[in-house]
């Protein structure tokens, strides 16, 4: 009696299974796969009625061990071929996910050069445009200078000089970090060293640099992106972290470039920097480091300073 019970139930569960996945069947739009379960789903219930026709007429034993038998191949054919197909749909998924992925760097990698692209232009306007002009303008005062004899004019036309010459100077220096000339005409290695030397004083923390791509050059885009990184990180630790000591080892290692950065500052707390509140732009970092396909792992402890490690694919040239 009780395995009776046990088949009616089997054979209720077994049909309404076979129902709901018939009534999905259109929210999956079509799908073979779904048909093939659906339909393997029925017949496991068809398969439970010979089971409990076997047991309660013993003479249709042969004829329902029989339909059993036949009903059970023919259930294992359609999983396996819903399997198959569900497989091809997984294929199909990951390749999709991988030119989503692919895509998205392609934007990040587009907004990357665009805005260098923008720096660059405006840094070639100021170089050349304004820097100009105010030369001009120093070299009228100059001249004027030595034909005046009035001493308070004579000392305004001075103090105007000065100015002039402060805002050259500041010019330069503008137009320098917007487009680092250094970075575009002799690479990487020496637009780092160029940017550390100007900080490397008896005033801020000590820099170590070390790096084997003396003498390389790689795509404007990598060299662009790791300068930039690494410079935004060195500012970060003059700025907030209130370090002693900067270390920063770049190698180039077959087809790519690898960056360790630490400093022995007071570190933050990991969560804090990943939400990017404490405006660090770690996700600024995170997002040019994607757009070339790379990758950045940033270990932070609160007093035990910071490291950041960063890949990058590279292609020298």
């Amino acid at each position: 009696m009780t395995v009776k019970i046990a088949l009616i139930l089997s054979i209720v569960l077994q049909f309404a299974a076979a129902i709901i996945a018939l009534s999905l069947t259109r929210r999956t739009k079509t799908n073979i796969a779904w048909w093939l379960i659906s339909a393997a789903f029925l017949l496991m219930a068809f398969r439970r009625v010979f089971d409990l026709m076997q047991l309660l007429d013993k003479e249709y034993t042969f004829i329902s061990t029989m339909l059993s038998t036949w009903t059970g191949i023919v259930i294992s054919i359609l999983m396996l071929g819903s399997l198959i197909f569900i497989k091809r749909i997984f294929n199909i998924q990951k390749r999709m996910d991988m030119l989503r992925k692919e895509n998205e760097n392609r934007v990040l990698s587009a907004i990357v050069r665009t805005e260098e692209k923008e720096r660059l232009s405006f840094s070639t306007e100021l170089h050349d445009g304004l820097g100009p002009l105010l030369s001009s303008v120093k070299m009228a005062i100059s001249a004027t200078l030595k034909k005046q004899d009035d001493h308070a004019g004579h000392e305004i036309l001075r103090n105007a000089e000065k100015l002039i010459d402060e805002s050259i100077i500041s010019l330069k220096e503008i137009s320098n970090k917007l487009s680092p000339h250094i970075l575009n005409n002799f690479g990487l290695s020496k637009a780092l060293k160029s940017f550390i030397s100007k900080i490397n004083t008896g005033e801020n923390p000590n820099i170590e640099f070390k790096t084997n791509t003396d003498g390389l050059r790689f795509s404007y885009n990598t060299e662009v992106i790791l300068y930039r990184v690494v410079c935004e990180l060195i500012t970060n630790s003059l700025k907030h972290a209130g370090a002693r000591n900067i270390y920063i080892t770049i190698n180039h290692e077959g087809d790519f470039i690898n960056v360790d950065y630490f400093d022995d500052g007071k570190g933050f707390n990991p969560e804090v920097a990943e939400s990017d509140k404490v405006g660090l732009g770690f996700a600024n970092m995170k997002s040019r480091i994607i757009s070339a396909n790379g990758t950045i792992k940033i270990h932070g402890v609160p007093d035990a300073g910071m490291q950041v490690k960063v890949r990058i694919p590279c292609k020298r040239i």
